[in-house]
């Protein structure tokens, strides 16, 4: 890949984040997912850009609960906790808690869909 290629795809990604960013700050949650959806879109092409996608679908799940479509707030969600549990599993972590805190807000959160609203 081209130096130039890589400088667009970065671009790209801030551009993203931003749209998420602004978004989540508005409580524009059809935006939230679009953005999320086209992050993770874009870690399917540019690998090298190591996006930490579990975290996308993270945010997607929420936003998808937000709109009320709670099959795909699981899915995503599960996506989510079996990516973080993959990166915690496979990468050299600073302490042996980083991500618990995360992990547990997920699992929560998937408890809760099924309990409450997919029962």
């Amino acid at each position: 890949m081209a130096a130039g290629d890589n400088r667009k795809r970065v671009a790209e990604l801030k551009a993203l984040r931003d749209k998420l960013n602004l978004a989540e700050h508005r409580k524009e949650y059809a935006i939230v997912v679009e953005a999320c959806l086209e992050i993770i879109a874009l870690d399917a092409r540019a690998k090298s850009l190591n996006i930490m996608a579990f975290l996308y679908h993270k945010d997607l799940g929420e936003a998808y609960v937000k709109l009320h479509e709670y099959e795909k707030a699981k899915e995503s969600l599960i996506t989510a906790r079996d990516g973080l549990l993959k990166y915690r599993a496979t990468q050299k972590l600073k302490f042996p808690d980083d991500w618990l805190h995360e992990l547990k807000g997920i699992e929560k959160l998937i408890h809760k869909i099924e309990v409450v609203y997919l029962k």
